[in-house]
């Protein structure tokens, strides 16, 4: 109660307004006198310094609430075992693996697995129904423009980003740490919207100022469960706003804007003559915390009209993000693949991805590219499992903003039984590869590609 009342004192101090960013230049400084965003939250490398092993390394982490954000985790420090996070160049993250993925970057010391797991299973669903109920909250929410989301959003702020008794911001993002990218939708066009320097100077709007636990919001905002997150647009005197929801909806993985990041800088510096950004090619890494969906009905023998339209709604649900989960790896390979590869060895390609979760192929620029879905569903492959029902007990965890922590010490038990069954080979490979690499990046120019469209840039 005590984490309750403080935050209902914070929505009070912190005011009612639901546009939570600034603007970055005024209205009538020229265009060629507006100054842009620099923070890490960028698409584009900070400097002109080349990659120093060659390589461009991506980290994606799917949606899936606090399911996501503890599978995450454990599987970041997986990866920081294997000595790979500490080369990684990009973050991407969708929903609940937004809470991990900002977390990593803003936070040093406290990255750490004690820490990371008691502010991790926090219950932020709680702390923002509690806030319904409190009088002076129902009535800023019936007279203001405060709504669910908020509450969420300063739960969130207060559990995890805050630092000398102020919210995190992205100017708070660390320099020793990848570039964070949170992806979120766009209500009015259904495009990916990023929350980037990029993006943001399209608005005119200062990335530094602007919260990062409205952000994770704003990438965590089902609809109907919870209201869009609104991005003012200062780009205009005219009143023009961003309505930003669910970033699962245009790709629950978040690996699209890692594609895209990859395949722009190369033809970027293609198209200026420079030399090739990444000679070593790239390496991606998928942390997919889906799970199979159980209605959890099979034992009763009749059910009622409202649980009849939970179940099929969340099985709606669950099959259009299998789907799109699944054409998005599979776009993946396809868009990255040279044109004289055949249809069967496209396929086969494709099958290999679903069947090991581990995929090398040649891409149309003639380098070397490593895709690792490192899956949860992939527990239910293993042997030795802790207990005869252990995947069904980890399949059913929720996806919801808590969870018990005997849930979350499953999902640690998963991470490192998958690793340890399944990908510990291949991690320790790619290891090797980035610390070879990294003694000696040869100065190699882009060249002559085949390239269906030079202008493609990320999605904003």
């Amino acid at each position: 109660m005590w984490t309750v009342a403080l935050l209902a004192a914070a929505i009070a101090v912190g005011g009612c307004k639901s546009v939570q960013n600034e603007t970055l230049n005024a209205g009538n400084v020229t265009y060629e006198k507006r100054k842009l965003n620099d923070t890490r939250a960028a698409t584009q490398p900070s400097s002109e310094t080349p990659d120093s092993d060659g390589t461009f390394v991506g980290v994606a982490i799917s949606g899936g609430g606090s399911r996501s954000a503890n599978f995450s985790a454990a599987m970041l420090f997986e990866l920081q075992r294997a000595g790979i996070l500490q080369k990684v160049d990009y973050i991407s993250s969708v929903s609940g693996g937004s809470l991990t993925a900002a977390y990593y970057c803003t936070h040093r010391e406290d990255w750490n697995p004690e820490t990371a797991q008691k502010k991790l299973t926090h219950n932020f669903a709680s702390d923002a129904w509690w806030q319904l109920y409190l009088p002076w909250n129902f009535c800023a929410l019936l007279f203001s423009d405060v709504d669910r989301t908020d509450l969420l959003a300063r739960s969130i702020e207060y559990n995890l980003f805050r630092e000398n008794g102020k919210g995190m911001t992205f100017a708070n993002l660390l320099p020793d740490r990848p570039r964070l990218l949170i992806n979120s939708t766009d209500l009015q066009s259904g495009d990916r919207f990023v929350f980037c320097n990029e993006s943001f100077d399209e608005l005119n709007s200062d990335l530094k100022s602007y919260p990062i636990a409205y952000a994770v919001a704003a990438s965590s905002s089902v609809p109907v469960v919870l209201h869009p997150v609104t991005l003012r647009d200062y780009s205009t005197s005219f009143p023009q706003y961003r309505h930003l929801i669910d970033g699962g909806i245009t790709d629950n993985l978040g690996v699209r804007t890692l594609v895209d990041i990859y395949r722009h800088h190369i033809w970027a510096a293609q198209m200026a003559r420079k030399p090739d950004p990444y000679p070593n090619g790239a390496i991606f890494l998928v942390i997919d915390a889906r799970t199979k969906f159980d209605s959890k009905i099979s034992e009763k023998s009749d059910i009622g009209i409202i649980e009849s339209l939970r179940a099929g709604a969340g099985l709606t649900s669950s099959v259009l993000i299998e789907r799109a989960s699944a054409a998005t790896l599979s776009d993946m390979i396809v868009e990255n693949i040279p044109d004289n590869v055949t249809a069967g060895e496209e396929r086969a390609m494709i099958r290999t991805m679903g069947q090991t979760g581990y995929l090398e192929l040649t891409d149309r620029f003639n380098h070397r590219v490593s895709v690792v879905h490192l899956a949860l569903a992939r527990v239910a492959e293993l042997n030795n499992l802790p207990f005869t029902s252990f995947w069904a007990s980890v399949n059913r965890i929720a996806t919801y903003f808590s969870i018990e922590e005997s849930d979350a010490y499953q999902l640690y038990q998963s991470a490192e039984l998958l690793v340890r069954q399944k990908f510990q080979d291949r991690l320790h490979e790619l290891s090797g590869r980035l610390n070879s690499s990294t003694s000696a990046t040869p100065d190699k120019a882009v060249g002559a590609v085949k390239m269906s469209d030079p202008t493609t840039t990320v999605a904003k």
